[in-house]
């Protein structure tokens, strides 16, 4: 209705409408374009990955079966963990891993990473699956979202052009005898809107979870811009809940640092670590061996 009016008393106005429904559109063209190139980097930097773990699980299965020869086999294997380092996908539990391997070359730091490398093979290859699904063969919900995703930038822009537009018109039009609270409450509400329109973009345009990088916390900050989004829609309330409908935005973003932060080395364990059930069956054996040692060996100390 505040548009029609516009339009009705300032003619002229209709111009820039044409040339920002222009823009929107320029911005949507753009944003399947860089979602399309995305994709095929994606790929590319998948297949670089997996060529360069192949070349590393060779040495490592021939080492850990001791089917190579002492020299020729260490260099290829040296050669190969050197060239791993420079995978696009490689984690950093991994690059860890072959860094110690790297250092010392025993056969128990060889299986552990021969199987570490394994497991990101597998989970390389499954990503490799997905996205060429999607981009060749896309399911019905995929190609839904395939033709959705790209709109986020250029809703994203027209909520930010909406909301600047409502405010210049709310403090030129708003009356001179109002007070400093009420002035502030126009403020806060056009900042609580922006920081919606913020997340909700970054909620759409946030890679989707795949397992590829095991420090990435993408599900906390979905949920966090979730709700960020979400808690401005409760400005229906009235005016006077942008307060506390800002600060408990502000509350959300700050506990993303929290909830979102990498997890420590220390919580999580190589591959092929034995967990806590079985250190502790381990050590229960050790307990029974050693009160059986000493079931033996007492009546032959009492009797000597």
């Amino acid at each position: 209705m505040e548009l029609t009016a516009f339009l009705t008393e300032n003619p002229a106005g209709a111009l820039p409408l044409l040339i920002a429904a222009a823009v929107i559109v320029w911005l949507y063209a753009h944003s399947a374009v860089q979602l399309r190139l995305s994709r095929r980097r994606r790929l590319d930097e998948l297949q670089e990955s997996l060529y360069l773990y192949g070349r590393l699980a060779g040495p490592l299965h021939a080492a850990a079966h001791g089917q190579q020869t002492e020299s020729d086999g260490d260099i290829a294997l040296v050669k190969a963990l050197e060239e791993c380092k420079s995978a696009p996908y490689l984690t950093p539990y991994l690059q860890e891993e072959i860094q110690n391997c790297l250092d010392r070359r025993d056969g128990s730091r060889i299986s552990l990473l021969h199987r570490s490398l394994d497991r990101e093979m597998n989970k390389l290859i499954e990503e490799r699956r997905r996205l060429l699904q999607e981009t060749h063969a896309p399911r019905w919900g995929t190609a839904l979202w395939n033709l959705l995703r790209p709109a986020a930038a250029p809703a994203a822009v027209a909520g930010i052009v909406l909301l600047t537009w409502r405010l210049n018109l709310e403090l030129q039009f708003a009356d001179p005898a109002l007070s400093g609270m009420t002035l502030s409450v126009v403020w806060m509400r056009y900042i609580s809107g922006l920081l919606a329109v913020v997340y909700v973009y970054r909620l759409l345009s946030l890679r989707r979870q795949n397992g590829i990088d095991v420090t990435a916390s993408h599900l906390p900050a979905s949920v966090l811009s979730f709700l960020i989004a979400a808690v401005a829609l409760l400005q229906w309330i009235g005016p006077h809940a942008s307060p506390y409908i800002l600060g408990a935005q502000l509350l959300l973003f700050l506990s993303g640092f929290m909830f979102t932060r990498e997890r420590p080395r220390s919580k999580r364990p190589y591959a092929g670590t034995p967990d806590q059930t079985g250190q502790a069956r381990q050590t229960d054996q050790d307990e029974q061996h050693t009160d059986q040692g000493t079931a033996e060996t007492g009546p032959a100390a009492l009797h000597r």
